[in-house]
């Protein structure tokens, strides 16, 4: 009878031991697959790409099918370059990778349609590699073969498919990132790469009728919202980069719950300007806060943009081909705009705490600004330190200059392009009066030339800005190593209670390629720091970033202690690319350490040291 007892009681516990949780880590039990629903779920949303999360079904029964009821589905994949050298068989393997993704993502979505699983966030993006700008520009030449191979037809019908679905099936946010192949390029186009970006800009230039697009029959894919579609009734945000596809606007139809709007490297078709600026009114769009408009191609260049948004508070707008904006947002805070509207800038944005100007395009030759930007307080722009001057030729050239009047008004209208460029960013500065973190670009170096007068430009059109307490300044590599100073020294007399001073130099232009060879670090000028009235009475934080070692730059550090009896902490960084500096670090350290200051940090190219 024990030992029936005893046998009984066992076959009890082994039971019980095969139902409940497992004791051991190591015991090789799923204990991941005995987890909630919602917990694996959970799990399949940080795997951040639907393929892998569809994989998941292979571990076991209980995964199958689980990445169906996945309220966000993400799908990426990116492409490396194409090289010049293999433009043939590389383009048809890219062709065919794009082809199998665009048939697994709509395969993905055709069964969520029909589970009747509704999709909360919808992301797909393919794009490819670009790399080195200068690379990009050598290997697309334009050929309209190439660009089909990155973005043939059926990239753009995909899209057109993915934003269709999204409107049809109520997705809440939404994005769509296609390859960001060159623009095609007419016969009168340009391409350049900025120096201080490393950024791929196409100068698009007209034909006499318009833009002009070359002779092949190559046309980017055009997707196309439809104003048969049902109104996107719960979509809140939208990113469409469409890799330099045409996209042709609906005319009637309204984006209610829409808050968040990013539009990228679009073609803009029928409506240009006038219909994208409907589309984005508060008529349209009344909840819209964020915007973002970047490499937009409207059908004209004479397009001009009048944008009504009431309760937008973030404005980004760069490369936009628009010849004049005017600009009405109320409740704008956070505005960037450049390459855009050469001709006029006109906004009412009193409420605006944050402003991009212009940094790398020309600013609009008039900037009307409705109420004052008292609430400005952190402002980025670009500053000229010389320009040319405009002055007349001499007396003996009048007959001549009388003969050819044509080129006389040529020249008038280049020199007031200059002086309304010059006069648009002071006129800025006056209306930001309250600024207290300013960033600027520095250009226009002193030309070399002795038939050419320089005009000085900050000291006589820069205002006084008292509130500025940080200052960043940002040095255009078209200067020389051991010019820049004198621009620096100007701009720095316009501040007098600075607290916080960055000075970034870039890699000069003038600078040898090969880090072997020696750079001139002796200084043959005047010495720009003393011969300037510089207050830094109230600084505490100074950093010095891409440092070459040239005397110069000892000078300005020099001429900051004389009178920066409050400085705190100091960081410099010298570029690695400059192997003559280990001297000047050395000076730099002995300096400071006799101000009082520690050694907190060091390096082969960092120097940091606090009070």
């Amino acid at each position: 009878m024990d030992s029936t007892a005893e046998e009984e009681d066992e076959t009890r516990n082994t039971k019980r031991a095969r139902l409940s949780p497992p004791a051991a880590a190591g015991d090789g039990a799923d204990r991941i697959s005995s987890l909630g629903d919602d917990v694996l779920l959970r799990v399949l949303v940080l795997t951040g790409d639907a393929r892998d999360a569809v994989r998941t079904g292979a571990l076991s029964r209980r995964w199958r099918g689980l990445w169906t009821r996945l309220s966000a589905l993400r799908f990426a994949y990116s492409v490396p370059p194409p090289q010049a050298s293999s433009a043939g068989s590389g383009g048809d393997e890219r062709r065919a990778a794009l082809e199998r993704f665009i048939s697994f993502v709509n395969g993905v979505l055709a069964r969520r349609a029909r589970s009747g699983c509704a999709v909360e966030t919808l992301s797909i993006s393919y794009t490819t590699a670009m790399g080195d700008a200068q690379d990009w520009i050598r290997t697309y030449d334009g050929d309209g073969d190439e660009l089909e191979q990155l973005m043939p037809a059926s990239a753009g019908a995909a899209a057109q498919d993915w934003i269709h679905y999204a409107f049809h099936h109520g997705v809440r946010s939404l994005a769509v990132d296609l390859p960001n192949t060159p623009p095609k390029r007419g016969r009168h186009d340009i391409v350049v790469v900025n120096p201080r970006t490393n950024k791929v800009m196409t100068l698009f230039l007209r034909g006499p009728h318009g833009y002009d697009h070359g002779d092949d029959d190559y046309t980017t894919p055009l997707v196309i919202v439809d104003d048969d579609l049902p109104s996107p009734k719960r979509l809140e945000t939208m990113h469409l980069a469409l890799g330099g596809a045409r996209l042709r606007l609906p005319s009637t139809m309204r984006f209610v719950s829409l808050v968040d709007l990013s539009l990228e490297r679009i073609e803009i078709t029928h409506g240009g300007s006038q219909l994208l600026a409907w589309l984005l009114s508060s008529a349209n769009c009344p909840r819209l806060q964020k915007l973002r408009m970047s490499k937009l191609r409207l059908p004209s260049f004479n397009e001009t943009m009048r944008l009504d948004a009431g309760v937008l508070s973030e404005l980004w707008i760069e490369d936009v081909n628009v010849r004049s904006l005017e600009l009405r947002a109320p409740s704008l805070r956070v505005f960037h705009i450049d390459n855009c509207c050469r001709e006029l800038l006109r906004v009412s944005t009193p409420r605006l705490e944050e402003l991009t100007f212009f940094q790398l395009g020309s600013p609009p030759l008039r900037l009307e600004i409705d109420d004052e930007l008292a609430h400005v307080r952190s402002l980025k722009l670009l500053v000229r330190a010389h320009c040319p001057s405009d002055s007349d030729e001499t007396d003996s050239d009048s007959d001549e200059n009388d003969s050819d009047s044509d080129s006389d008004e040529t020249s008038d209208d280049s020199d007031s392009d200059e002086n309304d460029e010059k006069d648009t960013y002071v006129h800025l500065l006056k209306h930001c009066s309250s600024v207290t973190c300013l960033d600027v670009t520095l250009e226009g170096e002193e030309s070399d030339s002795d038939c050419e007068d320089d005009v000085e430009m900050i000291a006589s059109n820069v205002p006084y800005l008292p509130h500025v307490t940080s200052l960043t300044v940002n040095i255009s590599n078209e200067f020389e190593p051991h010019d820049f100073g004198v621009g620096v020294a100007s701009l720095l007399t316009r501040f007098k209670n600075l607290k916080h001073l960055a000075l970034h130099l870039p890699l000069f232009r003038s600078m040898p390629h090969n880090e072997r060879d020696e750079i001139d670090l002796e200084c043959d000028h005047p010495d720009h720091w003393t011969s300037h009235e510089i207050s830094m009475a109230h600084l505490q934080v100074i950093e010095l970033i891409g440092l070459i070692g040239t005397d110069c730059e000892l000078w300005f550090m020099e001429s900051i202690l004389t009178s920066a009896r409050g400085l705190r902490k100091v960081a410099v960084s010298f570029d690695p690319k400059c192997v003559q500096h280990e001297g000047k670090m050395d000076e730099f350290e002995s300096m400071l350490h006799d101000e009082g200051m520690q050694t907190s940090h060091r390096d082969a190219f960092v120097l940091n040291m606090n009070l």
